[in-house]
């Protein structure tokens, strides 16, 4: 038995398997930030419902946790997040 991953995490670091390219590669694409993100959810890299919200939250929690210096306070990182989300809603405007 196979054991295909399709995400591969670490605090920090999010590697997505490219649907795209299955069966024929397994190739993952390095996310690191929101718009990478935005990008494989809109280029259907990512599929299915519970997958593309897991790939959304772990990509938002990737570049918080490498800007996490950037924020001065709470608010500033809440603001991030939330600003974050709303453009991420936008990358499957039907899903």
């Amino acid at each position: 038995m196979s054991n295909l991953q399709a995400l591969k995490y670490a605090r920090g670091s999010l590697l997505v398997l490219d649907q795209l390219k299955i069966p024929y590669e397994s190739t993952f694409i390095p996310v690191v930030n929101v718009q990478d993100t935005w990008s494989v959810i809109r280029l259907m890299q990512v599929r299915g419902a519970p997958l593309i919200a897991i790939t959304a939250a772990l990509g938002l929690a990737v570049e918080a946790h490498n800007r996490r210096s950037d924020f001065s306070n709470v608010t500033d990182a809440a603001s991030f997040l939330l600003t974050s989300m709303e453009y991420l809603r936008t990358s499957r405007p039907t899903a």
